[in-house]
Order: C-alpha cells, then sequence, then structure tokens
C-alpha cells in the first residue's frame, strides 16, 4: 500500500483542483497578465488564449471523468451458448475454453471487463483505478480521463513556455539600471516555484499520456498490455498455441473507438460509441478468443475462473485447499505432490519384489523405528552405529534427493546364531 491510497479520494480530489486552480490564477492575474499590459488588453488575451483553452478543457474533462460511471456488468448478462458450452466435436484453442467468471461479483464478465477491488464491481473495458479522480477508469470515462491527461499536457507545456519567457525578461530587467519599475523578489520566487511546479507536472503526466496515446493507437487498456505480455510468454514456452490480440483493429479504427468516429469531435467531451460489451474485432476471429481473452495459464487452473484482481481474495481457501491435497511448493516455487507413508512403504515393498528379497517383509514394519527425518540424521546414525551388530548387515538407500531416507533390512544371522546352530 502506497501512501496515496491511504489518503481519502476526495481529499485527492479536491487537492487536484486547489492545485490547477492556483497555478492557472498566478500565471494569468500575478505573472504574465501584468506584464502584458494588464489582463484584459489584447496582447495579454492573445497570449494567453491558447493555455485558457487547453485550461477550459481540462476543467470540464476532469470532471466528467470524476463524475461519469466507468460501466458496470449488466445484470444477469451472460456470453452466447456456443462460448458458455462449446461444441466439443471441434478442437478449442488451449486457454480459452473456459467462460470468465468473477467469484466475488457471482456473475460472468463480459470481453475487456475485469473486478475492481477499490469499487467492489466488475468494471466494463477496465483501464485502471485512478485515485486522482477518485472513481475507477473504464469504458464510461475513459474518453474524458484520455482528453483530460492530453489537456494538462498541452496546458502545462504552454503555461511552462510563459513561465520561462517572464522568468528571462525579470532577470533582464533587474540587470538594466535604467529600468525603475524593477520586478519584486516576491515575484521572481512565484515564477520559479511555478516554474518547479509546472515541471514536475508535465515529467508526471507527460509520460502518463505518452503511454495512453500508444494504448490508444493499440486499441488497448492498460490491463490489456499487461495481458498481452504475458500471452506472449505462454506462447514462448509452448503453453498455448499462438494467438493475436483481437481488439486490434487499426489505429484509425481504434482511436474512433474511443473518441469518436468524427474526428472534430475529439476535441469535444462526448462519450465513446458503443455500450462497453460488443467491440469491433479483427476477422476471422474465434467467438472463444473474444469472450475468454485473456487466456488463462493450462498449467494453472485457477486462472480460468479467478481474475489476477480477485487473486488475492482466495489465498486463504486456495491454502487450506492445498493443504487438504498433500500438495505444497518447493524451495524454487513449484507444486510438488507430497508423499505419505503408505505411499513410501508400498514404494519400497515393490523395489523389494522386484529384487527378488521376500525374506522380510514392510507390511509390518513399525513406521517410527524406520522413518526419521533428515533433521535427525546425524542421532539416527550414532545410532544405528551402536546397534550394528544388533541389526547385522544392513545398508542405508536414498529415495532420490528425498531428504527422509528408509532402511533396508536383509535378514543375515549374527555369530552368535552361527554358534548356537
Amino acid at each position: 500500500m502506497t501512501v496515496i491510497d491511504t489518503i481519502p479520494e476526495k481529499i485527492i480530489v479536491m487537492s487536484v483542483v486547489v492545485f490547477i486552480t492556483y497555478l492557472q490564477t498566478t500565471v494569468n492575474f500575478y505573472i504574465v497578465g501584468p506584464a502584458l499590459g494588464g489582463w484584459l488588453t489584447l496582447l495579454a488575451q492573445k497570449s494567453l488564449a491558447p493555455m485558457n483553452i487547453t485550461l477550459i478543457s481540462l476543467y470540464i474533462n476532469y470532471y466528467l471523468a470524476c463524475i461519469t460511471s466507468p460501466g458496470h456488468t449488466p445484470l444477469n448478462w451472460q456470453p452466447p451458448s456456443t462460448v458458455l458450452r462449446p461444441d466439443t466435436s471441434l478442437s478449442t484453442r488451449i486457454g480459452f475454453d473456459k467462460p470468465r467468471y468473477c467469484n466475488i461479483c457471482q456473475a460472468y464478465k463480459p470481453p475487456r471487463a475485469h473486478h475492481c477491488k477499490q469499487c467492489g464491481k466488475c468494471i466494463l473495458k477496465m483501464d485502471h483505478h485512478c485515485p486522482w479522480i477518485g472513481n475507477c477508469v473504464g469504458f464510461g470515462n475513459y474518453p474524458y480521463f484520455i482528453r483530460f491527461v492530453f489537456s494538462v499536457t498541452l496546458c502545462c507545456s504552454y503555461g511552462l513556455y510563459l513561465l520561462i519567457w517572464r522568468f528571462q525578461s525579470m532577470l533582464n530587467d533587474k540587470r538594466r539600471p535604467w529600468i525603475t519599475d524593477k520586478p519584486s523578489n516576491l515575484e521572481l520566487v512565484v515564477v520559479v516555484i511555478n516554474i518547479i511546479l509546472v515541471a514536475f507536472v508535465i515529467l508526471i503526466v507527460g509520460i502518463l499520456a505518452v503511454y495512453h496515446a500508444y494504448c490508444l493507437i493499440k486499441g488497448q487498456t492498460t490491463i490489456e498490455g499487461s495481458e498481452k505480455r504475458k500471452t506472449r510468454r505462454m506462447v514462448r514456452r509452448r503453453k498455448i498455441d499462438p494467438v493475436e490480440f483481437p481488439f486490434d483493429v487499426g489505429f484509425l479504427h481504434n482511436i474512433c473507438a474511443v473518441l469518436g468516429y468524427n474526428i472534430i469531435s475529439w476535441l469535444i467531451p462526448l462519450p465513446s460509441p458503443g455500450n462497453g460489451i460488443d467491440f469491433a474485432v479483427k476477422s476471422d476471429t474465434d467467438p472463444l478468443v473474444i469472450y475468454n481473452w485473456p487466456p488463462y495459464d493450462p498449467k494453472n487452473t485457477t486462472d480460468s475462473l479467478i481474475d489476477d484482481d480477485d487473486y488475492d481474495e482466495h489465498n486463504e481457501h486456495d491454502e487450506q485447499w492445498i493443504g487438504r491435497s498433500l500438495v505444497r511448493r518447493d524451495s524454487e516455487g513449484y507444486l510438488v505432490k507430497e508423499i505419505t507413508m503408505d505411499d513410501r512403504m508400498n514404494m519400497l515393498n515393490q523395489m523389494d519384489t522386484e529384487e527378488g528379497n521376500h525374506d522380510w517383509r514392510f507390511d509390518d514394519a513399525d513406521e517410527n523405528e524406520y522413518y526419521y527425518d533428515s533433521a535427525d540424521e546425524e542421532d539416527e546414525e550414532n545410532e544405528l552405529d551402536t546397534n550394528y551388530e544388533d541389526y547385522g548387515e544392513y545398508e542405508v538407500t536414498p529415495e532420490h534427493n528425498d531428504p527422509v531416507q528408509s532402511l533396508i533390512i536383509h535378514d543375515k544371522p549374527t555369530e552368535d546364531e552361527h554358534q548356537m546352530t
């Protein structure tokens, strides 16, 4: 958990609004406006117009991103019957033969939907949960979110240009002795602080804008970007057959699917076309791939029913199940099956039978006498050395690399028994 997660989202949203308002107020009415003869002059309005236009877009889209529902799974929605019950006579792709189901919501997941822990619901075309807007970013508000990110980047970039221009002009005025109306030190400090703050915003939000521009062109969300990497890794390891991301239909169509099919509408705060469930896909795409993306790992059965976002909710249940089924993880993290004492005895009996030695059977052996833990290995060896003559000839046979060892006892008469005979 990060520090931002401990702060109520309403306070975060209010802080963002106050921060934006502070920057635009100081730049407009305290720094740039007065330097150009007053905020109401034509020169000031022309110089500040690009920043203020993007500022209006920033405010509107931020408000809509905060209050617009990202979209939730409709009640009683389920995929088509051909997806729920695929034809078993036809070959199906490995990793796509099980429908996506949310064990928390107890409902099927539409294509591209994921469960959000913070919202407690499955979100249509979920991108991520954003504490800076106090909302989940999904199908319903993603177009507003991405316009807000681009507006912040453009507005701050132009504002930084104006601040640097003003800072340079202030330094020049201080060096010119014939200038009587020199800028104050307070104004200089405010300019420097604003330059630092705006540069920081451009660095952080600019990186976010570049990444979401890439996602927009590729027709993917942040979560789907991670899913594509996992899918490529499974394909490389030959766990599943090669498969393409079905929702990438070309960069222009990908952009239009989010911002609208009219280029003018890209600049206007409008919702995305569609219903958040049905999406354009590549031609000849298997319906199972559309409804069951992403593919699950065939060697990890939890992936078929439990999403990555839901997995933590079931860790305790899974550990109890693993304990009951005698399955554990070894030192390298692999799942291995525990061998019980009965299994060990059966294996030794089988080995004894194959070697043709039927003089001694393990059926009635005392497991406390012939079974010990490797932690007590030194004590056991000392005990065997002490009682060597009592047992006669003996041999310690390790079972593969298992730390637990067993004794194979050969029934050899001692010297005392020879003298008695």
